[in-house]
């Protein structure tokens, strides 16, 4: 896993996601991805924009 995926190819990934009823399988068939690849992705978008999220809402009190 090695290869890298263009920025054209993540915001691709993050357009389809964000399609009510893609999931992420047709997302690895319509763009001949590996699965974790598309994952890896998806998850670090997710830690990279709201990993101090969910610490904020619980301890504000």
């Amino acid at each position: 896993m090695t290869e890298e995926v263009s920025e054209e190819i993540k915001k691709e990934i993050f357009e389809l996601i964000t399609t009510p009823g893609v999931e992420i399988e047709d997302i690895v068939e319509k763009l001949n991805l590996d699965y974790d690849k598309v994952m890896d992705i998806l998850a670090n978008e997710y830690l990279r924009n709201n990993l101090d999220h969910g610490r904020r809402l619980c301890c504000r009190f």
